[in-house]
């Protein structure tokens, strides 16, 4: 079984996920004040289709709930996500 972990990079640019320890695919992001904007989601292409950018997406919502930030989805991703599910995200979605 693998060992799933997620982390925010050292310059807050990335939400990370950790597969065994190793960087398998980030967010790129940026906080501004309480706007946490998302860029792009990268995983490793081996990892595609296999659920690990809807774990970051939901990382990443429990991270700004937490910190009281609001997502700006820039990404494609993201604010698919955000569309095809507007009561979930609709309280921490900056539009």
């Amino acid at each position: 079984m693998e060992n799933i972990k997620f982390e925010i990079s050292p310059y807050q640019d990335e939400l990370q996920i950790l597969i065994d320890d190793k960087k398998a695919g980030y967010m790129s992001i940026a906080i501004d004040g309480r706007q946490l904007i998302v860029y792009y989601t990268k995983l490793n292409e081996e990892l595609e289709g296999h659920g690990y950018a809807k774990m970051l997406l939901d990382e990443l919502v429990r991270y700004a709930e937490e910190k009281d930030l609001l997502i700006d989805p820039e990404c494609d991703f993201v604010r698919q996500q955000f569309e095809n599910h507007p009561k979930r995200y609709n309280d921490i979605w900056h539009a």
